[in-house]
């Protein structure tokens, strides 16, 4: 547990901690944003649209999936539901991710600084398939953009 998960009003102030191994080399996390590459995800998500997909440099391929929140709900058993742009669905059934391409943990709020507490959050992909569950902030809603890393890059789809 990092101190901005105990403690989420610092998430104001300083940006919660990247698993180093788990992004591609020379990321960077702002309060705000995430920087691969010194292409900034929420820049790249306002210029292309989401679904979208930064390919990293690097001798493995290595890419960040930029998605939209298309829809939240609350379950009968009180589990938050995050439905994302992109998944294992979009398009023709091409696919741009799935629940094991990428690395769901790591799944990071762009645009906003959220000082809201952490709570269990089921990412869904666009027809409410589940992908994983993930703490995320309470008040990530309709709209917000989220950045998660995939190694290995992603299927082919009409991603931009």
């Amino acid at each position: 547990m990092t101190l901005t998960a105990i403690l989420p009003t610092l998430r104001a102030s300083i940006p919660d901690p990247l698993a180093a191994a788990s992004w591609p080399a020379r990321t960077r996390a702002s309060v705000t944003d995430v920087v691969v590459d010194g292409v900034s995800l929420h820049g790249l998500a306002l210029l292309c649209g989401t679904p979208c997909v930064h390919t990293a440099d690097g001798a493995e391929p290595f890419a960040v999936l930029v998605t939209t929140v298309t829809g939240t709900t609350t379950t009968h058993d009180g589990r938050r539901l995050l439905v994302l742009d992109a998944g294992p669905t979009e398009g023709s059934g091409a696919g741009l991710v799935g629940p094991g391409s990428a690395t769901w943990a790591e799944l990071r709020l762009l645009g906003r600084a959220s000082v809201a507490r952490l709570v269990p959050t089921v990412v869904c992909d666009p027809d409410k398939v589940p992908l994983a569950e993930v703490p995320m902030p309470a008040d990530v809603a309709t709209g917000d953009l989220l950045g998660v890393p995939c190694p290995g890059g992603v299927g082919r789809g009409p991603g931009r």
